[in-house]
């Protein structure tokens, strides 16, 4: 089976067919997560930039968490990869310095765009049966 599954192409960041896959052939399982997700990342996007601006660690730490594990049900690997390098970069700045807070803006900003990318797939997906 194709690693991109059945989505459109190589710049894809959701692979839906490793949803369905996981979810054994449910579509409405994997509609409804699809929703949750639709509904729930903006949230999560707001959590994670408030954190930064707070300089809120563990609140920091709780929205990477979160947003890493929506992700992952989509097989979002780059959104994925961007959450778990930001956790490390947290984990191995042990306080925050202007510059650091500044780089962790950058990071928060490239998530949420990630994110928002997940969005338009898994929009571009549900909006044909909504028709």
């Amino acid at each position: 089976m194709s690693e991109s599954g059945s989505n459109q192409g190589d710049e894809s960041l959701c692979n839906l067919e490793y949803l369905l896959v996981n979810l054994g052939r449910n579509q409405a399982t994997a509609d409804r997560l699809i929703r949750l997700f639709l509904e729930n990342s903006p949230a999560l996007c707001q959590r994670l930039l408030e954190a930064v601006e707070r300089g809120d660690r563990a609140a920091l730490k709780d929205a990477l968490h979160d947003i890493r594990s929506s992700c992952v049900l989509f097989s979002g690997h780059r959104c994925v990869d961007l959450a778990r390098n930001f956790e490390i970069a947290l984990r191995e700045e042990q306080r925050f310095s202007s510059d650091g807070h500044s780089e962790w803006q950058g990071m928060a900003s490239a998530l949420c765009a990630c994110v928002q990318g997940m969005v338009n797939e898994l929009n571009a997906h549900i909006e044909p049966k909504n028709e």
